[in-house]
């Protein structure tokens, strides 16, 4: 395996999805601009006063969005769990009515079943989409690849993502590095059976390939992570990726997905450091964002983060119920929202808008 290739390919990916922290933003989650002061980034307002409803995505879960070229992209799985669909739309207001158009139906040689969280990156001159897939049985759940030359397709199936352990293995995301071959994160079982799931990270020798062992980032060790209800699992699930000011941040969803207290955490890292030694990642004690009865959401968890069209502004999506029993079935909707930033660089998250709260649109987003 040679390094040139794959130091090109990791540059390439830096550059699109988490461009720089001052200046112009690439079109992907994490790109924050910083301030001037180093203060405070507060989230501008839509310039003509537009303005959206959450759920603005209305009904579905694991939502990932990117903005490429001002234009928004969703994908999500498809109806019925067998494949992956694609919405697009000029504004985050009509995305969520966009047709659903399905660019990969699971069989043959692709897994048949339970599409999960698919997540859409650019990698090189290529666009992948990530997602978890089974046989039918969640046991046999692993992470595999679709691979386009545009983001709109036509996908082909790449095969399985060979991930070190050849163990359980959900939501993978990625990490560009500053130099070299880009990292994937994911969720998975740290044994051959079902109890609990902890945030991993691996680095890729190319987009289908891990290279190295898979180095454990966090697990559920504090008492807001390890809410179970019923089902008796323990998890940490869901990683996404912002990169500002010479630091990562790591956001992850704690306990099930079916609890009211399903909610964010937050890992940090130095840029520089070795990202695969865990003693270079620091955990915040306390979710990071959570929902509650005085937002009237409750499983707030599992997002994404996008740059606004005109690269002003960072926002999160994630999912959400309103049932104070929490859930995790298709009454799941989906919410979005700008974060701020702290005079450190770290994301503020806020506090979950509320169901059918009005708020403006991104910046640089059209309306229409």
């Amino acid at each position: 395996m040679t390094r040139g290739p794959l130091a090109r390919l990791g540059a390439v990916l830096a550059t699109v999805l988490l461009a720089g922290c001052s200046g112009t933003q690439a079109t992907n989650p994490g790109a924050g601009r910083t301030s001037g002061s180093g203060s405070s980034t507060s989230a501008a307002s839509s310039s003509d006063g537009r303005t959206f409803t959450n759920p603005v995505l209305g009904q579905g879960a694991d939502p990932f969005v990117t903005v490429v070229k001002g234009r928004y992209y969703y994908v999500q799985s498809a109806s019925g769990g067998n494949g992956v669909s694609l919405r697009s739309s000029t504004s985050l207001a009509t995305l969520g009515d966009a047709p659903e158009r399905k660019i990969f139906t699971g069989g043959g040689t692709a897994p048949c079943c339970e599409y999960w969280a698919p997540e859409l990156h650019r990698i090189g001159a290529s666009w992948y989409v990530y997602v978890a897939a089974d046989d039918g049985d969640n046991a046999h759940h692993r992470t595999y690849v679709l691979k386009a030359a545009a983001i709109t397709g036509p996908y082909a199936f790449a095969g399985e993502l060979r991930l070190p352990a050849n163990r359980w293995a959900i939501d993978a995301t990625i990490l560009p590095a500053t130099h070299g071959a880009p990292y994937v994160l994911w969720s998975g079982w740290p044994g051959a059976a079902n109890g609990e799931q902890d945030i991993y990270i691996s680095r890729l020798a190319t987009p289908t390939r891990t290279t190295g062992p898979r180095v454990r980032l966090s697990r559920p060790q504090f008492g807001w992570e390890q809410h179970a209800g019923t089902v008796g699992v323990e998890v940490n699930e869901g990683p996404a990726v912002l990169k500002r000011g010479g630091k990562i941040y790591v956001t992850y969803s704690g306990s099930g997905c079916w609890t009211p207290d399903y909610a964010l955490g937050l890992l940090s890292a130095n840029a520089s450091s070795n990202l695969l030694d865990p003693s270079s990642w620091h955990k915040s004690v306390n979710p990071v964002f959570h929902g509650g009865s005085a937002s009237g959401e409750y499983g707030t968890g599992h997002n994404s983060f996008f740059t606004s069209p005109d690269g002003r502004q960072t926002w999160i999506v994630y999912h959400a119920v309103t049932t104070a029993g929490g859930s995790c079935g298709a009454d799941r909707q989906v919410y979005a929202q700008p974060i701020t930033f702290a005079a450190d660089g770290s994301p503020q998250l806020g506090t979950p808008s509320g169901e059918h709260k009005r708020l403006p649109l991104p910046s640089g987003d059209p309306g229409h």
